[in-house]
Order: structure tokens, then sequence, then C-alpha cells
């Protein structure tokens, strides 16, 4: 077989390389933790350069941490924030015996979980509509209910890793090299793809009007 640099198997060597370098830049990024949110807004911005056959190397990544590092820090910090306050909460309630006690840790969860599906969405609608924060976490919120089943999806695939880890321990360990070679840039990859779908769909509307 003759390897040409348009041949189909090339491209895809071309994509994987471009994979481990976003996903290499995202976790270096990540390490201070507080980091997290422009990490992942700079890998989007790069992963949707990448689709769209754009030049999406480091300093393309460095110049979209830069750009959204103050909006996606403080919304990073605060969805940590509202996470420990609901997680600190649950661990008190579960160690009380009172009347509802079941009934605050249901509410506990459903609020875990809530934030956790409109964190998924956050970030892609920062990228593609950088906007104040008040408008960004709104607009999250609405658009999560709008398209839940899809919300559902992202959400699903956010946590794979985790639920990997705590159902499927072997799997987890069996697939350990996938997370820092490409991992979380072929999960965001994903939720790209679905967040892209109902931002269209969004816009298809605003045309309509």
């Amino acid at each position: 077989m003759k390897l040409t640099p348009d041949s189909k198997f090339m491209q895809l060597c071309v994509r994987f390389v471009a994979l481990f370098k976003i996903n290499f830049l995202w976790l270096l990024c990540s390490m201070p933790l507080f980091t997290i949110g422009a990490s992942t807004c700079a890998m989007l911005a790069c992963l949707r350069a990448l689709r769209e056959e754009e030049d999406c190397g480091a300093k393309f990544f460095f110049g979209a941490f830069r750009r959204y590092f103050g909006r996606a820090t403080v919304l990073w910090l605060l969805m940590a924030f509202a996470e420990a306050v609901l997680a600190l909460d649950y661990r008190i309630v579960a160690y009380l015996d009172f009347p509802g006690r079941m009934a605050v840790i249901v509410l506990i969860c459903f609020c875990l979980f809530a934030l956790i599906l409109v964190a998924g969405l956050i970030f892609p609608l920062l990228v593609r509509y950088p906007g104040t924060i008040r408008d960004t976490v709104v607009n999250a919120v609405l658009l999560s209910i709008a398209h839940l089943p899809k919300m559902l999806l992202v959400t699903a695939m956010n946590l794979l890793p985790l639920l990997l880890l705590v159902v499927l321990p072997q799997a987890f360990i069996l697939l350990s090299f996938l997370w820092p070679v490409c991992g979380f840039a072929l999960i965001a990859l994903y939720d790209l793809h679905v967040t892209d779908k109902i931002f269209a769909a969004l816009e298809g509307r605003q045309e309509e009007k």
C-alpha cells in the first residue's frame, strides 16, 4: 500500500497526533485544578478548529486559554464550590436520623445531578457564544432543559471515567492507557458533536424569526 499525505491512513494518523497534543495540553494546563475551566474551553476551541481542518497547535491552544481564562475560571470555581457544598450536605445528612431524611437526600442528589448536567453545556456555550457569566449560566440552564435527552448523553459521556472506575474498575484499568493519550479529547469531541446540534437547532429557530 502506497502511503501519501492525502491517503485516509495518513489523515487518520494526523488527526490522532492532533488529538494526542490537545489531550496532553489539556492535562498539562489542568494540573493547577483551578484552571480546568480555561483549559477545557481551549480544548473545545482546538477540537472545533481540528474538525474544520484549521490550525490547532499549541499556539492556538494557549491563545484560546488566555482568551477564555477569566470567565471560564470563575464559572469553574462556582461550579466546583456548588458541587463541594452539595457533597458536604450529603455527607452530613447521610449520618443524621430525622423525619424526611430520604427526601432531603433525594433532593441533594437531584441538585447535584442537575448541576453536572448544566455544567456539560457551560463551556461549549462559552466557546460558541462568548458572553457574560450570568448570560452563559442562564442560557446553559434553559438549553439543558429544552434539550434534556441530548444533555443526558453528554452527561453520561462526561461521567464515563468515573462510572467505569466505580462500576467496572477492571475496565477502567484496561482503558487507563487511553486517558492520558487521547481519552479526554475524545470525550470532548463527542460533547462538541452533540452540543453543536443543540446550537444548530437554536440558530435555525432564530433565522426563522
